[in-house]
Parts: structure tokens; C-alpha cells; sequence
């Protein structure tokens, strides 16, 4: 329920303002929020969360999917409606193909940069410095200092 009222509030607040009182919002909620962190309008739901200092997440952004822990680390920078989701479920049936539902953690690392619309997927690991490409689905883990794009995202090149 408080998760509910908090994501209410933070619909209704400005985007580019207001950050201190986000920051107190989602710290109120459970989660875990580091100094100078900038919030726009973010829905969170079921999911424990952490974010590092000095991240950035934007407009739109949903953290969801069940039980589990997104980690966001330091100075990351996550565009706006970017899909970050730690449920899925186990194959079913052919009655049923969705199964049993789980949900596996999410770390993104120190320096991350996540591109408008992207999506990651449950228990995926971004390795530090890296760069998610607009639009990427992040199926699999990616390691430190490369860009990755494409549906599902691969590493273009490694930038450092």
C-alpha cells in the first residue's frame, strides 16, 4: 500500500524538481537511496531497491517484477522509460504456457548509461561504465566499459 501511494505522489510531482522530497518518497517505501540522487517520475513496485549516489533515473521509468533487488550503482544515468523488470515466468504447459513466476535480482553498475527505452530483463548483471543502446532488450549479463544494443543486446565495442 505504501508503495501505492508513494508511486501516486511521484506521478503527480514534476518531473525535473523536487528531488529531495523524491529521494524521501522512496526512502519512506523501503528503498535504499544514496545522496544526490534525481528522480523524475518513476513507478516501483514489488521490488526491493538501491540506488547509488549521484544517479539519475528519468521520466517514465518502471521498476517492477516481483520479490527480488535492483542494486543501481553510482553515477549512472538512466533515460527516460526504460523497463527494468526482475519477474518472469518458468515454461508451463500447453494449457498454461506462463508457469510458476519468479524473480531473479538486477545489479547495474557504478557509471552505467542506459539509453531511452530500454529494457532489462531479471537477474542481469550491467558491468560498470558500460552503455545500453535506446531501444536494447538486455537478456543476458554485459560486462564492464562496453556498448551493447539491439534486440537482444549484444556488446558493439568495447570504449575504454
Amino acid at each position: 500500500m505504501i508503495q501505492y501511494i508513494v508511486n501516486l505522489i511521484l506521478f503527480f510531482l514534476p518531473s525535473s524538481r523536487l528531488f529531495s522530497l523524491k529521494r524521501l518518497l522512496l526512502t519512506f517505501s523501503g528503498a535504499v537511496v544514496g545522496k544526490n540522487v534525481r528522480v523524475a517520475r518513476i513507478r516501483v513496485n514489488a521490488v526491493n531497491l538501491i540506488i547509488g549516489d549521484n544517479t539519475f533515473i528519468g521520466d517514465e521509468t518502471m521498476i517492477t517484477g516481483g520479490k527480488s533487488t535492483v542494486t543501481i550503482g553510482q553515477n549512472c544515468d538512466i533515460s527516460s522509460r526504460v523497463s527494468i523488470v526482475t519477474g518472469t515466468h518458468k515454461i508451463g504447459s500447453i494449457l498454461q504456457a506462463a508457469g510458476e513466476g519468479y524473480s531473479e535480482n538486477i545489479i547495474i553498475g557504478n557509471g552505467v548509461w542506459i539509453g531511452c527505452g530500454a529494457t532489462i530483463l531479471h537477474g542481469i548483471t550491467i558491468g560498470d561504465g558500460s552503455i545500453i543502446a535506446a531501444g536494447s532488450v538486455v537478456t543476458k549479463n554485459i560486462p564492464p566499459g562496453v556498448l551493447a544494443a539491439g534486440v537482444p543486446a549484444v556488446v558493439k565495442r568495447n570504449l575504454f
